[in-house]
């Protein structure tokens, strides 16, 4: 009997963990939006992990430059349904470029 509840005790701590770590990746995912062009995407992004994970609405290269020094990143290739990671270092801040509606996470956000 103590094991059947340690065994459940266990189960609903990761149940809980797990929708912690849903949440908290859908609460920092983004799709991006751009005012002045429907086709360009400008806002900032800061990644909160190492990595960043991209989906998009058509064909289109992606390319994140880093704010202060310029340095590009580029994802060659995204078909719509599919996604792609890409390795950022955390803490800097991205612009991200591409065609169609973007969807970024998990990343801090700053438009301007």
């Amino acid at each position: 009997m103590k094991r059947k509840n340690m065994v459940i005790c266990f189960v609903t701590v990761l149940l809980f963990l797990l929708l912690v770590w849903l949440w908290f990746k859908k609460s920092h995912t983004h799709s991006l939006s751009d005012v002045r062009d429907a086709w360009i995407k400008s806002e900032q992004i800061q990644p909160i992990t190492g990595s960043v994970t991209v989906s998009g609405t058509v064909d289109t290269d992606v390319v994140f430059t880093e704010v202060v020094s310029g340095e590009r990143y580029k994802i060659d290739y995204i078909t719509p349904g599919m996604s792609e990671k890409i390795r950022l270092e955390r803490g800097k801040w991205y612009q991200v470029a591409g065609g169609g509606t973007l969807t970024v996470g998990p990343v801090n956000l700053r438009v301007e």
